[in-house]
Order: structure tokens, then C-alpha cells, then sequence
């Protein structure tokens, strides 16, 4: 059995969704699940062969579908000082006093812990020393926007909102494939073939979501099971069982079950120990478009006295172990390990200091990311456009408005520079077209005058920051200019004329539709 462990870096937001109690706010998981990744890579093994049925490649089936291969979730780590060391979700069975003074293993002690409350999250375990982890998650405010007049203005007439969560940028999750010795080398094969430098995870990867960099790490034996006098088993990732259960100590009876027949001895199952927390497991499979069926599971962290009759293999409990137990273990679930009780939890509080490194970006990510900035700065020229036309300040009194607007319309897409456009409604536009352009009044002046910027008179957006309308993070805009160039933030003032009047004439249109109709 081989191990493959990797360090991930959210370089974008990320996003896995969770079922919540209500529909206001979307949760995620502070973590990267096993799924994820296995879903990512076989997106990509199947675009760069260009598979049609991908389950009839004998590679995609060994590595995918097979089971040979098990794709641990990553877990956060914090920083690089820690990547060496093993990554999971705390036992159930810890618990620290309210003062933060003394931290205790209940499958040590059988004390009464009054005024103690159990440890949650991740911990990092290098060198004997126990490192607690936390992620960052941030919360953003969503306003619904169905209609096309919605998209546009950036408000919800109905007044409805949802809030959703996501793991911010810039940190670092350690995980892991479990691969039989036939499928490791395989595994790395078709790892090096693809060149994977990045994944796309979570929910909305074509919205500037979920990219990571991605790092392999040196291959190694898996760790060899160490027994002793008291044992415990560890889910270092959720239990699926696969009969229906209520109660945990069901669960604990199938899990004991399939481990029995894999070690050819007997289990005890009364009157064991059990830490054990339940949660619902679902998931979304993006080439079926559709949402796989929840189901309870135990969740990481859940340990259960293991209390065997006769001597045990350890190397047979051990392949036992990494095999995975219940449903699912291809995409990680139902991976324990042994735990035996610590006498003395010693966490180390302060973490090493993250490493502040210089980024340089490729020309190619500066060329997506300026189109990036430029598309978030129109959206606020066409807002403000479409503001401005259902404005009280916009009159039509002409009669064939309609016409004359349209006309305005198409020339925007022309793609003719500004002082061309003014040239053509100056030089060409008939006296007709003119008086018509002069009895749509824009805050009392003529639109026609406006338009050509005559004598006296300026254009709507004259002095409009579009940068400062973004709202960008405070101190993130000279980090950006510094990134991607000075002149990210710049828009070309041809290009927000077209932009501003196109989107302006679309709205007016409509409002001189309703005045005909009247």
C-alpha cells in the first residue's frame, strides 16, 4: 500500500456547499472533500484523452472506478512549517477547560470533566506535538437577480437576499490518495502525463472560484498500525454504513462487523467506548447535472473502542484499515486509523509564522486578469447607464423618439471611436433626427448637445471613479496595480462613450415605448 500526499493552495475562494437549516444562508466545508478531487481528476484524464466512455478506459477504470485507488479529503495545515506532518479532524474524546489551561483525552480518563467543552476542528500532528488548525471563511450578501432588469441594475426588486460562505484564499490543505502497490505507480504516471499544477474545485469554478495549486509530495509506505493495550478507532474521514441506523452504537455494530470478517476474528460490541458525532453526506455529480442521494454517516473525528479476541495481524488490520470500511471508500469515507489514548495532550498554541512570499504572476494570468477588472468596471458604466435612463431627470417629448433612439443604439456598436460617433450626429444626422435628439431632455438639456458634448455641456458620467464604485478591499488596489500593472483599473474613454450611451439608449427605448403607449 502506497501514499500519495499532496499540499493544495486556494489561490481563488472556495466553495462546498452543505445543507443548512434554513435557506438564507449556503454553508461550506472547511475542508477539501475526496470527491472533489477525485471528480477534478478524471475531468481531466478524460478531456486530455478526449474519452467518450470514459469507464471503458481500462486506466480511467483502474484509477476511478476501480477502488484500487482511495482519495483522502485535504485538510487544512495552516502553513508550510506543517506540511510534513499528518492533518486530521480532532478526536471526539478531547476536551479542554474553559480557561484553556488543561486539555484531556476521555478515552485516558474516566474523571468528570465539569466546566470542560470539547476541542473542534483540525490539529496537525508533527513531531509528537499536536497543532490546532482553524480555517478562514468569510461571508458574503447575495441579492437575488432573476429578471435581465436585475442583472443589470444589481438589485432585487423583491427585496430577497441569501448569504453564502467560502473558505478565503491563501490557505493551505495537505491530503492524500491510498493506492494498492499494482495502481501507485499508475497513479503517478498519468499524475506526471497531465502535468496537474492546478485544480478547479467547489461550486462555482466559472464565476473566479476555486482554483488551486497543487503540489505532490514524496511518495512513502503507508504508517504501520501500532497496537496496545487499549485501542481506539479513529474516522479520520466520515463512516457511510451501508444498512439504515439510528442509533450510533448500530453503526459501531456494522462497522465491527465488516472488520471482523475482513481479520477472520471476533469483536466485542457490548459495553464499548464510543465518541461519536452523526452528519448527513451528500454531493453533486456535474456530468449527470444532479445531486446525489444524502445519507447519515459518522463524522470524522468519531472513535470507538476496538477490543479484538485472539492475536491480531497488525499488518492484516492494518491493510484492513486503509482499505477503507462502508460505502464511498473510493472517494475517501470510512478511512480509520488507531488511536490509543494520550495521558497528557500537549497542543502547542502558537503556530509557526506564515512565510510572506513575493508573487509573481505569468503574462498570461496579467491578460486574463486586466480582461477580469475590465468586464467588473463596465458592469458599473452599464449600471449607471441604466440608472440614469429610468431616471425622473430623462423627458422625452419627441414624437418618433423611438426611432432616433434606436438609430443612437446601433451607432454605439459601430465600434467608431467617440470623436467619430459625435462626428456622424453633427455632420450627417438630418435636421429631423437632430430635433428629435433635442426634445429627449436629460436633467433639462438637450440629449442631442449632450451627446456631441456642445458648448456648456457635459457628459452624464464626467468625474465618475469606476474604480472607487467597485468598492474594492481597502489598501487592495495598489497590491493589484503593483501585480498586474498601473493601468489595470484604466477603461479607454471610447469604450465607456459606446458603453454608457449603448446601454442608455436600451433603457430610454423602453421608456419611450410606455410614453407612446400612453
Amino acid at each position: 500500500m502506497k501514499k500519495l500526499e499532496f499540499v493544495l493552495e486556494n489561490i481563488d475562494p472556495l466553495l462546498f456547499a452543505e445543507r443548512g437549516a434554513d435557506n438564507i444562508l449556503v454553508t461550506t466545508k472547511r475542508y477539501i472533500p475526496g470527491s472533489a478531487i477525485r471528480g477534478a481528476l478524471a475531468h481531466l484524464y478524460i478531456n486530455a484523452h478526449k474519452l467518450q466512455n470514459a469507464y471503458e478506459d481500462a486506466t480511467f477504470f483502474d484509477l476511478f472506478l476501480s477502488g484500487k485507488v482511495r482519495f483522502l479529503p485535504a485538510y487544512p495545515i495552516s502553513c508550510r512549517e506543517l506540511e510534513q506532518g499528518d492533518a486530521f479532524v480532532m478526536p471526539l474524546s478531547l476536551m479542554r477547560s474553559k480557561d484553556k489551561t488543561q486539555t484531556v483525552d476521555l478515552t485516558a480518563t474516566a474523571e468528570n470533566k465539569a466546566g470542560f467543552k470539547k476541542l473542534q476542528g483540525f490539529a496537525v500532528k508533527k513531531d509528537g506535538k499536536l497543532y490546532p488548525i482553524d480555517t478562514d471563511v468569510k461571508i458574503e450578501l447575495h441579492m437575488s437577480r432573476s429578471g435581465a432588469g436585475e442583472r443589470i441594475t444589481g438589485s432585487s426588486r423583491d427585496g430577497n437576499v441569501f448569504n453564502y460562505e467560502y473558505l478565503e484564499p491563501g490557505q493551505l490543505f495537505k491530503g492524500a490518495y491510498l493506492a494498492d502497490d499494482d495502481a501507485a505507480e499508475l497513479l503517478q504516471k498519468v499524475l506526471l502525463e497531465m502535468d496537474v499544477e492546478a485544480l478547479h474545485l467547489g461550486r462555482s469554478k466559472s464565476a473566479q472560484y476555486g482554483k488551486c495549486l497543487y503540489a505532490a509530495m514524496p511518495v512513502k509506505e503507508a504508517q504501520q498500525v501500532a497496537l496496545g493495550d487499549k485501542l481506539y478507532l479513529l474516522a479520520q474521514t466520515p463512516y457511510i454504513a451501508f444498512g439504515s441506523w439510528q442509533r450510533v452504537e448500530q453503526a459501531a455494530d456494522e462497522l465491527l462487523g465488516e472488520l471482523e470478517a475482513r481479520l477472520g476474528c471476533e469483536a466485542a460490541k457490548d459495553g464499548l467506548q464510543i465518541f461519536a458525532a452523526a452528519e448527513s453526506i451528500d454531493g453533486y455529480v456535474g456530468v449527470w447535472q444532479a445531486k446525489k442521494q444524502a445519507e447519515r454517516a459518522l463524522s470524522a473525528g468519531t472513535l470507538i473502542e476496538l477490543r479484538l479476541n485472539g492475536a491480531v495481524d497488525s499488518s492484516k488490520l492494518q491493510a484492513a484499515l486503509q482499505q477503507g470500511l462502508g460505502k464511498g471508500t473510493e472517494d475517501g469515507f470510512g478511512q480509520f486509523v488507531i488511536w490509543q489514548p494520550l495521558a497528557k495532550p500537549e497542543f502547542v498554541e502558537k503556530l509557526p509564522q506564515k512565510q510572506q512570499k513575493n508573487v509573481v504572476l505569468s503574462n498570461e494570468v496579467k491578460k486574463t486578469a486586466k480582461k477580469v477588472i475590465r468586464e467588473r468596471l463596465l458592469q458599473e458604466v452599464r449600471q449607471q447607464a441604466a440608472q440614469d435612463a429610468q431616471s425622473e431627470d430623462l423627458k422625452i417629448y419627441a414624437a418618433n423618439a423611438h426611432n432616433i433612439l434606436k438609430r443612437v443604439e446601433g451607432l454605439m456598436y459601430s465600434g467608431k471611436t467617440k470623436s467619430d460617433i459625435q462626428m456622424i450626429i453633427s455632420m450627417d444626422f438630418k435636421a429631423t433626427a437632430k430635433k428629435n435628439l433635442t426634445a429627449i431632455k436629460y436633467k433639462g438639456d438637450a440629449l442631442y448637445d449632450i451627446l456631441i458634448e456642445g458648448p456648456g455641456h457635459e457628459l452624464p458620467y464626467k468625474g465618475v471613479d469606476w474604480t472607487r464604485k467597485v468598492k474594492l478591499p481597502k489598501g487592495s488596489l495598489k497590491e493589484l496595480q503593483k501585480l498586474i500593472g498601473s493601468n489595470a483599473f484604466e477603461l479607454d474613454a471610447d469604450e465607456v462613450y459606446r458603453e454608457y450611451w449603448l446601454w442608455f439608449m436600451r433603457h430610454a427605448v423602453k421608456l419611450s415605448k410606455k410614453e407612446g403607449e400612453q
